[in-house]
């Protein structure tokens, strides 16, 4: 569920306004493949208001790290959290937003699983990390990163409306890859796809809009 924001939300990776403490936590993740327990815990917070849709990770992370620091570049080769969104519920048309913990973005509109993918498509999204540790240092334990993204309503593919109202239902899903060099990567995800797959729509939630 996501409830409406009280008041403005400042995009600094810093979850400290009071909505966010509100917010229901959308976790903790689980292994994308067999929906068991992940080896790091992640968990995602959402929020909305009349013009974005507020979205925060927080991911436990021992050693914050990505080779990938310019946007749109393949942030999924490496380290980085995902939110999928479908608001038209119609599992067919829909948007891919990642952050990695250097804060580059990359986002794509696809008109079905896998097709039509639109590179040039932007979410305009407002985007901040904040590390609990050190990036690309792995002489010392890091403790984790925050990402928060606030999504314009208006920029998204196949929205019903201008925006939503309280009471409508979207199909999303929430993601994170954990992947480093010569050691086995694992796909988390809030609804586990029980595929290698992300963009298996049939397995997305669903996101309701509350107050």
């Amino acid at each position: 569920m996501a409830h409406r924001a009280r008041g403005a939300i400042a995009i600094d990776g810093v979850l400290s306004e009071s909505s966010w403490d509100r917010a229901d936590r959308a976790g903790p993740f689980v292994r994308s493949l067999d929906g068991k327990p992940c080896a790091e815990q992640t968990v995602a917070r959402l929020l909305w208001d009349d013009e974005n849709l507020y979205v925060a990770f927080q991911v436990d992370d021992a050693n914050i790290a990505t080779p990938y620091t310019r946007d749109d570049q393949p942030l999924y080769q490496s380290n980085v959290v995902e939110i999928f969104l479908n608001p038209s519920g119609d599992l067919a048309r829909y948007d891919e937003i990642e952050i990695a913990p250097s804060n580059a973005l990359f986002d794509a509109s696809f008109t079905g699983r896998r097709q039509g993918m639109n590179l040039s498509w932007s979410s305009g999204a407002r985007h901040a990390v904040h590390l609990d540790g050190t990036l690309n240092d792995s002489r010392d334990v890091d403790r984790g990163w925050t990402a928060e993204l606030a999504v314009p309503f208006a920029t998204l593919t196949g929205m019903p409306a201008p925006r939503p109202r309280r009471g409508d239902k979207w199909r999303f899903n929430l993601y994170r890859l954990r992947q480093y060099p010569g050691q086995p990567g694992e796909g988390q995800a809030y609804s586990p796809p029980m595929v290698g797959d992300f963009h298996a729509l049939d397995r997305f939630a669903t996101m309701r809009f509350d107050d």
